[in-house]
């Protein structure tokens, strides 16, 4: 009787056995299901701008993990760029001023608060002069030009000039408009990076 009660437990333990094998394998399609199931909600959520790029790779990514192969990290092949959707970005005010990139003799200060329209008018009004400072027989032009240039050339080069002289700037700050703008980068960090 040993004998026959052997066999059946040994039957009754390939029973068991073989459950257990088909609930592993059963927990790892539902955990498969469940994962791709987030990734496909979590792709519609990050694809809502179409300027957004990489998705891709994400995917790629998302593949290898949910597949377990352990090269996640290769799938990730290129830059990812994630952008909210259009309603929610704000538009840009510009950089406040960086303390490098300021000339000692004019510093551009920020206001903290302005008053309530006047101010903000008179700033206008000043920013953009309907007169010229300069008179118009003043030549602005102190260097030498080539022989030859077309009239309209010069016309519009004395333009270029007259409107910087307006705006009380310098041909350099016209040319590089950055000026008094944030690095995007750390020089310390980043010295092969340049201007």
């Amino acid at each position: 009787m040993s004998d026959r009660n052997s066999k059946l437990l040994a039957r009754f333990q390939k029973c068991l056995d073989d459950e257990a094998k088909d609930d592993a394998r059963d927990q790892e399609q539902e955990a498969r299901i469940s994962k791709t199931v987030f990734w496909s909600e979590m792709r519609d959520i990050i694809a809502v701008n179409a300027l957004s790029s990489g998705l891709d790779i994400l995917d790629n990514v998302t593949k290898a993990l949910i597949d377990d192969t352990g090269r996640a990290a290769q799938a990730l092949s290129g830059p990812v760029t994630i952008l909210p959707h259009p309603s929610m970005q704000s538009t840009s005010t510009g950089a406040t001023p960086h303390p490098s990139f300021t000339s000692p003799s004019k510093k551009r200060s920020v206001p903290a608060k302005q008053a309530k329209g006047s101010a903000s008018k008179k700033q206008k009004a000043s920013a953009s002069p309907k007169s010229s400072p300069v008179a118009p027989g003043t030549a602005l032009i102190t260097f030498p030009l080539a022989m030859g240039l077309p009239k309209e050339f010069v016309r519009d080069l004395e333009g270029i000039f007259r409107h910087m002289a307006a705006v009380n700037l310098k041909a350099w700050q016209r040319a590089y408009p950055w000026v008094n703008q944030h690095l995007f980068y750390d020089p310390v960090e980043d010295p092969d990076v340049y201007l």
